[in-house]
């Protein structure tokens, strides 16, 4: 195909090209993805973390963690939440964590009030949840998490999932602990993309 044609026309993607020199491109480029990064927060005080205005056409998020560390030990979790607050309930699933050595444990499904991401947090710990749109009307969504503790003295992870449906669209999220646990320390952020 001739670059006069490329130029002056939409590229069909059914087309073949091959580029034997240089080549340049002006213009805008529309439709490429990409992710847009959240502010990050390093946390020293307090029992939550908000990250709101999360745009309406939003498709994947991830929260970042790393080397998070709270004032003691308890279930930490992901809560969504619409333009009616955050959802506490609707979050049942089961989590498998790895221990010391060869040990293995895996929690009965149950009511999680979250996607559970951490729990043994006297140590620090860093790792990522994945929160994906399953509708096109941005209520139903599947997260999943892979966290790990980021101190060599002690072996722990966990690995989660769940479905949420909301009764409106996504426009933030939390993460909060089940026993009113105080951050201390660590970074977290998100990435998200359209």
């Amino acid at each position: 195909m001739a670059l006069s044609v490329i130029q002056s026309e939409a590229i069909n993607l059914a087309d073949t090209f091959a580029f034997t020199g240089p080549v340049s491109f002006s213009g805008t480029t529309t439709g490429a993805g990409g992710y847009t990064q959240g502010t990050k927060v390093s946390p020293t005080s307090g029992t939550t973390l908000d990250f709101t205005g999360i745009p309406s056409d939003v498709k994947v998020i991830h929260v970042l963690f790393n080397e998070v560390v709270t004032t003691n030990y308890s279930w930490h979790v992901i809560q969504l939440g619409d333009s009616g607050g955050f959802e506490t309930t609707g979050y049942v699933s089961a989590v498998g964590y790895p221990g010391s050595g060869n040990s293995y444990y895996a929690n009965s499904a149950a009511e999680n009030n979250g996607l559970k991401y951490m729990y043994n947090t006297n140590y620090a710990f860093s790792g990522f949840a994945t929160i994906m749109k399953m509708s096109s009307d941005q209520t139903q969504w599947v997260m999943w998490s892979r966290c790990h503790c980021a101190n060599t003295s002690y072996s722990y992870a966990t690995y989660s999932a769940v479905e949420k449906t909301l009764s409106g669209a996504l426009t933030q999220l939390r993460l909060t602990n089940a026993d009113a646990r105080t951050f201390s320390s660590g970074d977290i952020n998100i990435l998200y993309s359209a």
